[in-house]
């Protein structure tokens, strides 16, 4: 059994991390939510080691695939535009 290990220098997660810091996934978003820092971190290491090595195109493929992070981020929408389709389930509609 043999396993693909890729080793990524110190000077190539630096510049993974400036990638993420530009894109707005800086030390604030890791302590606020630490799971969009550590999946935004695996998709750049991960391009990175297919051989997207432009700072423009790891970050356009981030943002493609987990839009803006930070302050520029939109919450989760709410489940009215599914009522606004479906209707209200039954238990919320008035008799």
């Amino acid at each position: 059994m043999s396993s693909n290990v890729s080793i990524i220098s110190p000077s190539n997660m630096e510049f993974i991390r400036s990638v993420l810091g530009e894109a707005g996934y800086n030390a604030k978003l890791l302590v606020d939510d630490p799971r969009s820092f550590e999946t935004a971190e695996l998709l750049v290491t991960k391009l990175f080691l297919a051989g997207e090595d432009s700072r423009p195109g790891l970050a356009t493929k981030l943002e493609c695939q987990l839009g803006k992070a930070g302050r520029y981020r939109r919450p989760p929408g709410s489940s009215l535009a599914r009522y606004a389709i479906q209707g209200l389930p039954s238990e919320l509609q008035f008799s």
